[in-house]
């Protein structure tokens, strides 16, 4: 294990559950990353404390602390968010939120980079009600560039917009539901979840660090009770 300073990266916006340590040259020294439907909030704090003691790293090794912001799981996101800045305050380290979308196409691009090549390619992440979250992206030497803004689109949506963009190839856990929907001529590729090695190292690259606030690109269904929906907290 390194003894420089390291990024703790944490990702519990889809439904993964993971944590990562990455140090300054974007190298992971250690993961943990499970896939769970619910109880993310029971399970992030205790992964993270294993993390740290399994790979020897005292806090004060953190220098920043990085997290997935959405879009994806109300719940995981708002799990997610607390952690981060709780761990960020309690150590003194500053604390960044990434889009999952970009953490999804930056996954994308260390996983098939031949196959993506200059083109671009369509990050997608299954929002359930029929929807997809998607994106457009290219690579920008090793960094995903965006082509456009988030959005929540039909599957067949989603298609029409790849192909409109002469974009053959769809990441993500949606990227089946959009592939259906073009008649099979997208190609899905890995990785279907994002991890917090991605999460970490995308905060290290210019223009994505954010300030760490949930990142919805529809409304979310949290509701008062009489039915009144909660305000979110930031959306797009």
């Amino acid at each position: 294990m390194t003894s420089g300073p390291l990024i703790l990266g944490i990702d519990t916006a889809l439904s993964g559950c993971s944590a990562a340590l990455v140090d300054e040259g974007g190298t992971a020294q250690a993961m943990r990353f499970e896939l769970i439907a619910r109880g993310h909030a029971e399970r992030l704090v205790p992964m993270v404390g294993e993390l740290l003691a399994d790979a020897g790293i005292d806090p004060g090794q953190i220098s920043a602390v990085a997290v997935a912001a959405g879009p994806g799981s109300f719940t995981g996101i708002r799990v997610g968010l607390a952690a981060a800045r709780a761990f960020g305050l309690a150590w003194g380290a500053p604390c960044h939120g990434v889009s999952s979308l970009a953490v999804l196409a930056l996954a994308a691009l260390q996983e098939n980079r031949d196959a993506i090549g200059s083109g671009p390619f369509l990050a997608a992440i299954d929002a359930s009600r029929g929807q997809v979250y998607a994106q457009l992206f290219r690579a920008a030497d090793d960094a995903p560039e965006a082509l456009g803004d988030a959005a929540a689109l039909s599957p067949e949506e989603a298609a029409r917009l790849a192909t409109e963009h002469g974009c053959t190839l769809v990441a993500g856990s949606g990227a089946m539901l959009v592939r259906e929907a073009s008649g099979q001529t997208l190609t899905a590729l890995a990785p279907e979840w994002t991890d917090a090695a991605s999460v970490a190292r995308l905060s290290r690259m210019a223009g994505f660090a954010l300030p760490p606030q949930a990142f919805y690109v529809r409304p979310h269904d949290a509701r008062l009770p009489g039915g009144a929906v909660l305000p979110p907290s930031s959306s797009a």
